[in-house]
């Protein structure tokens, strides 16, 4: 019997960095850490498993207001990931959606230049609090939340990363878009308890060796882009280096 593969749904994932300071006695000399979160024990999907933030398309995501709300895309990077979906000014719109859901990190301007500051007095952050629960729970979109405080999604500060669709055989697919974006100052993040249960920052080579000793789980995806992580010193370096990323540039199973 033939088996059809089950068709893989569009998603996005961000890959959050900030700077670290090194430490002397330690061979790694990585300027950066990385933000990875553990996914609920309940989960249906990578239960345990530390991942990026990130997750599936929504209808929401398609639609023209959304579209509307998002600035700074560089349209010579649209062009090279036209054969991932139709529009895929889309992709940076998951991404940025999916990361304020699941942690709260919201990327985007209101003046179309420096991102949000969350943080600047407290009833800013209850009322952003507030609409990260509304969305977890659908009682309102993320184009309603950009709509309501005059924001746009902040295309300009996601750098495309590289692809990865998942094989054939899995009963769950997913054509996953990576991105790499710079933690925000004045926002902190905020677990989507239903679905990720802990942060945890590292430097790529700290969090797989966490992984060789069985601290955390990882599965393919995560692990092969920590190793390509590894191969930059500095934020800086890891998007100058990125800049000519394609949806060729893909993460590849065995």
């Amino acid at each position: 019997m033939i088996l059809t593969p089950t068709e893989p749904k569009l998603a996005a994932t961000v890959i959050l960095l900030r700077e670290r300071e090194l430490d002397l006695g330690s061979d790694d000399n990585c300027e950066f850490e990385v933000l990875m979160a553990k996914r609920h024990e309940n989960a249906r999907f990578m239960s345990k498993h530390h991942v990026f933030p990130g997750g599936g398309i929504d209808k929401q995501d398609l639609t023209e207001e959304s579209r509307a709300r998002i600035v700074g895309i560089d349209e010579k990077v649209i062009s090279n990931l036209k054969e991932i979906c139709e529009d895929p000014a889309n992709l940076w719109i998951i991404a940025i959606r999916e990361l304020f859901e699941e942690t709260g990190i919201l990327i985007a301007t209101r003046d179309k230049g420096n991102l949000i500051e969350i943080n600047k007095n407290p009833k800013n952050m209850d009322n952003f609090k507030r609409y990260q629960e509304d969305l977890q729970q659908k009682r309102s979109t993320m184009t309603d939340v950009l709509i309501n405080e005059n924001l746009y999604y902040a295309g300009n500060f996601l750098q495309y990363f590289g692809r990865l669709v998942t094989p054939a055989l899995s009963p769950i697919r997913f054509d996953t878009q990576f991105f790499l974006c710079k933690f925000p100052q004045n926002q902190e993040i905020n677990l989507f308890s239903d679905e990720l249960t802990e942060s945890l920052w590292g430097s790529p080579t700290r969090l797989l060796d966490f992984f060789k000793k069985k601290q955390i789980k990882l599965i393919f995806p995560q692990y092969s882009t920590l190793q390509r992580l590894k191969e930059f010193k500095t934020i800086q370096e890891a998007f100058d280096k990125s800049k000519n990323a394609s949806s060729h540039n893909r993460a590849k199973f065995l």
